[in-house]
């Protein structure tokens, strides 16, 4: 199959549907503490160590700080990856601040999604090889030089594509794709309206919904408009009182699907407010804690009980624990959308791996369009 038949299947199956690469399971461990020494950024690498940022304490960025581990060969089962970029995520700050579903254990190191070179295999690994290149789901583990997966999804790509657009990709448009296309079962050409929608996931939902050619409503603050404007999305203000009339005037009958990324009460409210009978809002920001989505789940069930209702369904990336198809097709999916440039990535920054803590300043300050990546500085290495 040619790749433009492969681009126009994927228009037409919403976004999904299309695995290609090799599939395995990844498990990420923890760095071993026993070895950890404190040191400032700018140290070199010493032969058989590697360094990591951890997270010694809750607090703000400042409680991220440099530590030396020792390399060690991986055990069966297990690849080691040398990595060449990692994400930054709102939920990599939140864990850092101790507010999420499943809190941390402190210390800890964060990095959701790593892409690098598998320079070393542990015996009993056939699907990879010494030298492939690799995407990796850590959830926590990918702030570092060195990462070791065996049962958490892994996936070789091509060696063209660029580390911190392959990072963005492997987890918010992994995000946005899901939401569209696995929870909300977006068709073409509906209406739909993105909280924080200049944000990581936010404008790669707004690059993926224009391939289905649909309405995108965008709220964001005023600051970040200009960047929904010019790709074609109707922006409106976080901050605007008004913001549930002025979305019924425009879409009278209601929009198909809410994709909440920002969460709390008040955007559930406002967003079951624009919603069509029958729509979806898609919770995929952190609650915050294990009570918070006791409450959100609660209300999502109160609400599968009317019938035609609006319904709230909440996606996280950790579903691939019961299923790891919907995730590894995904990746496929959107690794050749990236392969042919249908998508481009917003990278606001990027900074190197060991000043992490600029990194969460920058995002934490809330201006950043698109997505902020850490990058290995190989010199000293």
């Amino acid at each position: 199959m040619d790749k433009q038949t492969v681009w126009n299947r994927t228009r037409d199956l919403q976004l999904g549907g299309l695995a290609r690469g090799r599939r395995s399971a990844v498990k990420s461990r923890s760095p071993e503490p026993a070895t950890a020494v404190a040191i400032g950024p700018n140290q070199h690498q010493v032969p058989g160590e590697y360094r990591t940022v951890q997270a010694t304490r809750q607090g703000g960025p400042e409680v991220l700080e440099v530590v030396r581990q020792t390399l060690r060969a991986p055990v069966r089962g297990e690849v080691r990856i040398r990595v060449d970029a990692c994400s930054v995520s709102a939920v990599d700050v939140q864990a850092r601040e101790g507010l999420s579903t499943y809190p941390p254990k402190f210390p800890f190191v964060p990095g959701y999604a790593v892409v690098g070179v598998a320079d070393a295999i542990g015996p009993g690994v056939t699907a990879f090889a010494a030298g492939d290149r690799v995407v990796a789901m850590m959830e926590k583990g990918g702030y570092a030089e060195y990462v070791f997966v065996s049962t958490h999804p892994i996936m070789r790509i091509p060696p063209s594509l660029d580390a911190g657009e392959v990072v963005a990709v492997a987890l918010n448009y992994l995000v946005a794709h899901q939401a569209l296309s696995r929870v909300a079962r977006i068709r073409r050409g509906q209406a739909v309206l993105v909280t924080g929608a200049a944000g990581g996931i936010g404008t790669a939902i707004v690059q993926l919904g224009r391939l289905l050619d649909l309405r995108i409503y965008g709220v964001d603050t005023a600051a970040k408009h200009p960047w929904l404007r010019a790709h074609g999305v109707v922006a409106l203000d976080a901050l605007d009182e008004d913001l549930v009339e002025k979305v019924r005037r425009l879409e009278p009958g209601g929009v198909d699907a809410v994709l909440d990324g920002v969460g709390g009460p008040g955007w559930v409210d406002r967003g079951l407010a624009v919603l069509r009978p029958g729509g979806v809002l898609v919770a995929y920001a952190n609650p915050g804690s294990p009570a918070a989505t006791l409450r959100l789940l609660a209300r999502a069930a109160g609400h599968r009980m009317i019938p035609r209702g609006k319904r709230i369904r909440l996606y996280g990336t950790t579903s691939w624990r019961l299923d790891r198809r919907p995730l590894m097709d995904a990746w496929a999916t959107l690794y050749g959308l990236l392969e042919a440039r249908r998508i481009s990535p917003v990278i606001a920054a990027r900074f190197p791996l060991l000043e992490a803590g600029r990194a969460h300043a920058l995002l934490e300050g809330g201006g950043v369009v698109g997505n902020l990546v850490l990058v290995a500085d190989r010199r000293g290495s």
